[in-house]
């Protein structure tokens, strides 16, 4: 979405005038327009139009001298392209330096009271929109380390929201942000140690005032334990983890459904990274191991999201979940071959009464909703949660019609963002 909407700006603003003034200029040489200073450019070959068509950008035809020759109308489109050659590159030049002098003036502005964002993606983007809304009248710094035309589309017509090119791991940026004045800070790159980083950078190397209200999103759970117990306090943990909440949500939902038929379950997962092995990790917290008959991971590095996996599991649960059969494939799960013996019960090896339990967690929406229409095909009482960010209505009939568990990674991030922002709104005001 983003992307096109810049380059149709681009387009429009830029593209189009120029073939605009390139395309009269050529056609007024072809007519007959001839010029005081150069001899016969109409009987000149195309290139040679051309050239001095794109002459016109830099010297607005001062070499070429007036128009002399030619039907009336002709000379006359060639004397506007005259001016508007020019004062297109003019205008170019004009907005890059404007751009250049406003990110400078913005970088080094002396904020205060303001709010400070890291990261420009589609979380960060969801987050400032949450801002807006509570704090309507503050400034909010969106820092981003390399950015990008669509980042720059998104946030341009928001009022009081300022996209800056910086990293928040290098201290002058840290400094220029004014994060000692700053009402609260958000990190929330996809770089979970740059944002810890710069958590504890400020926490270590700043004098401003004690408790600035922090979010800082990890991705992993084992440091955002550590990091929590570094810069947390009683009160208050800054860390917040996207993939906990929402898996502690679908898991919670999917063993009210467990408990409703005794037996144990047979787990399949696809695309076993950190959304698939957080919901594992909640499922044994709250259901507990022994509840599990055995375990299917489809993933195009199974065995080794599994090792890492069994690595960050405290030695108890390590010794209870490697005695329970758990077959890595390796692949795509859009190959039905992967699929033949996990929705073959007899292949399988799962005993009667074993509930089927399949999370389809890929990064690939359009590829967990095919899956999990194919597994609902073949074992309708199977329990199928897919994943998918920002659910198309089409999707929501689907899962409607087939009695599959979607999961809106958009519309969770949505709710948490209401209450991270809201939390933090409170702890501004007694900060």
């Amino acid at each position: 979405m983003f992307p096109r909407r810049s380059l149709l700006r681009t387009v429009v603003r830029l593209v189009i005038p120029v073939i605009g003034v390139l395309v009269i200029s050529v056609l007024a040489f072809q007519n007959g327009v001839n010029v005081s200073d150069r001899e016969d450019i109409p009987d000149d070959d195309l290139i040679t139009q051309i050239y001095y068509s794109i002459g016109l950008f830099a010297l607005g035809g001062m070499d070429l001298g007036m128009p002399t020759d030619g039907p009336a109308f002709w000379r006359a489109a060639l004397v506007l392209t005259y001016f508007l050659a020019p004062a297109l590159a003019a205008f170019t030049v004009i907005e890059g330096f404007s751009r250049l002098i406003w990110q400078r003036l913005v970088f080094h502005w002396p904020w205060r009271n303001h709010i400070v964002v890291t990261g420009a993606g589609r979380v960060a983007r969801a987050v400032v929109e949450r801002l807006r809304h509570v704090f309507p009248k503050t400034s909010i710094l969106v820092v981003e380390k390399e950015v990008t035309d669509a980042q720059m589309a998104h946030f341009r017509d928001m009022k009081r929201v300022h996209l800056i090119s910086g990293d928040m791991t290098e201290p002058e940026t840290n400094v220029a942000m004014r994060i000692d004045h700053a009402k609260c800070l958000f990190l929330i790159t996809n770089d979970a140690l740059a944002n810890v980083e710069t958590a504890v950078q400020y926490k270590s190397s700043f004098s401003g005032r004690v408790g600035l209200p922090m979010l800082v999103r990890v991705a992993d759970l084992d440091l955002m334990e550590r990091a929590n117990a570094i810069l947390g306090s009683q009160a208050w943990e800054p860390c917040v983890n996207i993939h906990r909440s929402v898996a502690q949500k679908i898991c919670r939902d999917s063993i009210d459904y467990m408990r409703e038929t005794e037996g144990k379950e047979t787990l399949v997962f696809t695309g076993f990274g950190r959304f698939s092995q957080t919901y594992l990790r909640q499922f044994i917290l709250l259901r507990g191991v022994d509840q599990i008959d055995s375990m299917v991971i489809i993933d195009q590095d199974a065995e080794l999201c599994w090792q890492r996996f069994l690595y960050k599991l405290s030695e108890e649960q390590r010794a209870k979940i490697e005695g329970i059969p758990v077959e890595r494939k390796t692949g795509l799960q859009e190959d039905p071959r992967l699929w033949h013996s996990v929705l073959n019960r007899q292949e399988s090896g799962m005993r009667s009464g074993t509930k089927l339990v399949v999370l389809l967690g890929t990064n690939d929406d359009q590829s967990n909703l095919k899956a999990a229409m194919r597994v609902r095909e073949q074992k309708p009482d199977a329990y199928v949660m897919f994943r998918m960010f920002g659910a198309s209505r089409f999707s929501q009939e689907v899962a409607q019609d087939m009695d599959l568990n979607l999961v809106d990674i958009q519309q969770e991030l949505n709710q948490q963002i209401v209450s991270w922002v809201d939390a933090l709104e409170e702890r501004s005001q007694s900060a």
